[in-house]
């Protein structure tokens, strides 16, 4: 893309399948959230952000210029919200990934940003399973659906991707064969194995 951009890395979710907190699990000698958070920040980004909650033991450097944006207490809705929060915060398309996706490359994202030439639109892969919320470009003309469906306590990311694609906000990607290992989610310790 031309135009600048801002990422930001889903560091907050529960983790309940898993039993423990996956930002904090090892991948490849370091802790996860490490790992997803230097492959935003190789992608040449005007902000990087961390969405996380406020009890995680997740800290970053002054010198490695991310802004930490946390979790609302109380606030249940999913990713929704922290998206949310984040895009009404850097006004700029917002690449989004969740901790959990760690075969997603830097070089796959990379080349999507690339590839995307309308920064007024935001872009989503379509899998078996309907669309890939959870590692697309969001972009602040989407932000009145996602306060809609916040106000509407609908938390499903889909339904706004749904929506912004119906009134010309979004594109998605059929997700090919080749692509589908990169959105896969380590959701149990059996995953990571």
């Amino acid at each position: 893309m031309n135009a600048p951009f801002a990422a930001a890395l889903l560091a907050g979710g529960r983790s309940t399948r898993m039993k423990q907190d996956k930002a904090l699990l090892h991948w490849h000698g370091q802790d996860l959230w490490q790992a997803q958070l230097h492959k935003l920040q190789s992608l040449g980004a005007s902000r990087v952000l961390l969405s996380c909650r406020s009890e995680q033991p997740l800290f970053v450097s002054p010198s490695d210029e991310v802004e930490v944006v946390h979790d609302p207490e109380g606030e249940d809705g999913g990713p929704l919200g922290p998206i949310t929060r984040c895009l009404e915060l850097v006004q700029m398309p917002l690449l989004v990934l969740a901790v959990d996706m760690p075969w997603m490359t830097a070089a796959f994202l990379r080349e999507q940003l690339h590839k995307h030439d309308s920064p007024d639109k935001g872009w989503f892969f379509r899998g078996p399973h309907g669309d890939e919320a959870l590692a697309g470009l969001y972009v602040p003309s989407m932000l009145p659906l996602m306060r809609e469906a916040q106000s509407n306590k609908d938390f499903k990311l889909q339904h706004v991707i749904e929506a912004a694609v119906h009134s010309g906000l979004a594109i998605t990607h059929p997700l090919g064969d080749e692509q589908m290992p990169f959105f896969r989610n380590a959701n149990t310790p059996a995953d990571l194995k």
